[in-house]
């Protein structure tokens, strides 16, 4: 079952309630508040489902979301991950499989979500075995611009960027100028399964923030470095009465496929090229800047507040961590909620 708040008067009511997939429920997702309210599910029936809001239906009336578009997985696997990106009215549209097969889609027209293709599709690792445990989210960069220091260096500035977790790794990928997906980064130093990745909000601190959520208890915060480029001296380049400056995002008439479709459609590849040597590429590395251990068991769950500045977590413990960074820039624990205690 899928259930969607609203929140009225300070307090939060059920607005509808509705049997989203024909077996558990594994992932939920909103999309951005530019093309209507658009929902993502994913089941272990092995099917991805996006639901639209009809304003006209009566709350709790289990039909005021409408099932608009359905992909089963290729591999007749589970799904285990999805997320939104947006830029603008763009969307995009990633999932992983619990087989490790990684799905990039996007709309045929951004005005209308029921109908998708694929712009990347591939394995992100050997197979796992059926009794082996898998471990496998992800996380978009949501913000419009990655970090200025990595445009700087030659980073296309449209660039898409994904962060993967990949069993006890999260590799990083960006787009291109020829929006081509490439391998940015891997972020190691987890020896145990990674249950949940999390991409922190913050472009104008010059790095990225990526923190994992470990079967071994800790939750991992990383920074994601451009080699070679100052950050304290990176600054947002001036703006220019050029038209073709590139700060805003591009618009494509209907009913073509966008800039980023058609880049990756079509590749020798399907979609994904580790040539290094490509225009709009940047390499980056990863470094491990706190371990945070106050949850009693394993971690499921990672995400940032919209600032980037608040991290949570939440654990086998029944318990929620918040952890916040000190003006020392060591993050502390901030609070902590007794999620089970306080049923």
């Amino acid at each position: 079952m899928v259930l969607v708040w609203d929140r009225k008067d300070d307090g939060w009511t059920v607005t509808d309630v509705w049997k989203a997939h024909d077996a558990e429920v594994t992932d939920v997702k909103w999309n951005g508040p530019f093309v209507g309210e658009i929902i993502g599910s994913i089941g272990e029936d092995g099917l991805l489902r996006i639901w639209q809001e009809d304003v006209l239906e009566a709350p709790l009336s289990g039909r005021r979301f409408k099932r608009i578009y359905q992909q089963p997985s290729a591999t007749r696997v589970p799904y285990m991950s999805l997320d939104f990106k947006n830029i603008g009215t763009e969307t995009y549209l990633a999932m992983i499989s619990r087989d490790g097969q990684l799905t990039v889609c996007e709309p045929v027209d951004h005005d209308n979500l029921s109908e998708w293709q694929i712009l990347w599709q591939d394995y992100l690792c050997k197979t796992p075995q059926r009794t082996e445990e898998t471990g496998f989210r992800l996380s978009w960069h949501h913000e419009k611009l990655p970090a200025w220091p990595a445009i700087m260096a030659g980073l296309d500035r449209k660039s898409l960027s994904l962060a993967v977790s990949v069993m006890d790794t999260v590799k990083i990928f960006r787009t291109d100028k020829d929006r081509k997906f490439y391998t940015a980064a891997e972020v190691r130093g987890s020896d145990a399964l990674i249950r949940d990745v999390a991409w922190a909000n913050g472009s104008m601190r010059g790095f990225d923030v990526i923190a994992t959520a470990s079967k071994d208890g800790i939750v991992r915060v990383y920074e994601l470095h451009t080699p070679g480029i100052s950050e304290t001296s990176a600054s947002e380049p001036k703006r220019t009465n050029d038209p073709h400056s590139g700060l805003k995002s591009p618009t494509f008439p209907k009913p073509h496929q966008s800039g980023i479709g058609a880049g990756l459609a079509g590749g020798p590849r399907g979609g994904r090229n580790e040539e290094q040597d490509r225009p709009g590429r940047v390499n980056q590395e990863a470094k491990l800047v706190a371990e945070l251990s106050a949850h009693s068991g394993a971690v499921w769950r990672v995400g940032f507040s919209q600032m980037g500045d608040l991290l949570v977590s939440t654990g086998d413990d029944g318990l929620v961590q918040v952890w916040k960074k000190a003006n020392n820039d060591q993050w502390m624990q901030y609070a902590e909620v007794d999620a089970i205690g306080d049923i």
